[in-house]
């Protein structure tokens, strides 16, 4: 598991992975790995929105910040995905 994602971010979106697809028995492995592939997903493309603009964020506790609301975003998407259905 990559550090620049935790734990609750994961164990929350494999959740909402689990309740779309109807929760069904023994998925629990392919959940977690569904949602760590989307949080990822959702962390590069925001690294590359931002790499692509001018930003002031040199420090590492801005990057983190930036982060946190990436997955805080991505997670909210996949609850309002859940809403949806």
């Amino acid at each position: 598991m990559s550090n620049l994602l935790n734990e609750k971010a994961i164990k929350e979106a494999a959740y909402y992975i689990w309740k779309n697809a109807g929760c069904p028995e023994n998925t629990s492995m392919s959940d977690w790995n569904a949602a760590i592939q989307q949080l990822t997903n959702a962390s590069k493309n925001n690294s590359t929105l931002n790499s692509k603009k001018t930003s002031s964020c040199k420090t590492s506790s801005c990057k983190t910040t930036s982060l946190k609301k990436t997955l805080s975003k991505a997670v909210k998407s996949l609850k309002a995905a859940k809403k949806a259905k």
